[in-house]
């Protein structure tokens, strides 16, 4: 049975979805908003914590999915990722430039929200990650963002592994090998494991 805090997120990001005027589907399961986009999907997710509830503390995920990579992740038939290059409400000051000033988390009295919320959602929505969906529309700039461990999403060593899916789905494992050599020896292997299980997928990949 979903908690009254999971209850409360899930009212609100139905309210969120026709907010932004059926561009998103809301899965209330995952909390997710999924727009689609010419080459994936566009992803939202809710989170909210509940430690003394009924407060709860408001923020949100939000990432790319790109199909390409997702044909990837089902070819080395493992865990399929929400999406491929990600951010959090919270790190919105890491995201230079940026001209939003509003609010980007949120403490939630969840027996008397304010009736303001559900717009200061989307108004976050357009000012964070509208621009983050913008500067990450190609499945190339979102490699390049992992690889450079740009502040603007997750990167670095520990998202090797997506940073290996969108490679793969570019048909340049040169370029991951190359960035992988900076890994430490058993995440190396990790990551060698997993070229061989896709050229063992794949034989016709070079």
């Amino acid at each position: 049975m979903a908690s009254s805090a999971e209850l409360f997120q899930q009212q609100l990001g139905a309210q969120v979805a026709a907010l932004l005027g059926g561009k998103y589907k809301f899965f209330k399961s995952r909390l997710e908003l999924r727009a689609e986009a010419p080459d994936g999907h566009n992803v939202i997710i809710l989170s909210g914590s509940n430690k003394w509830s009924p407060h709860i503390s408001l923020s949100f995920y939000f990432g790319r999915n790109f199909s390409d990579a997702k044909r990837v992740e089902k070819l080395l038939g493992e865990h399929q990722f929400y999406y491929h290059i990600q951010q959090y409400s919270l790190n919105r000051e890491s995201m230079q430039g940026l001209t939003y000033r509003g609010p980007y988390t949120w403490s939630v009295d969840i027996t008397a929200p304010p009736d303001s919320l559900a717009s200061e959602l989307v108004a976050a929505i357009h000012g964070i990650a509208d621009p983050f969906f913008e500067r990450f529309a190609t499945i190339k700039a979102a490699r390049d963002a992992l690889a450079a461990d740009d502040p603007w999403c997750f990167g670095g060593k520990p998202f090797w592994r997506q940073l290996l899916l969108l490679d793969l789905a570019m048909e340049n494992q040169t370029h991951f090998e190359r960035w992988a050599e900076r890994l430490d020896d058993f995440t190396r292997s990790q990551a060698d494991e997993e070229l061989s299980k896709y050229r063992a997928a794949a034989p016709n990949v070079v």
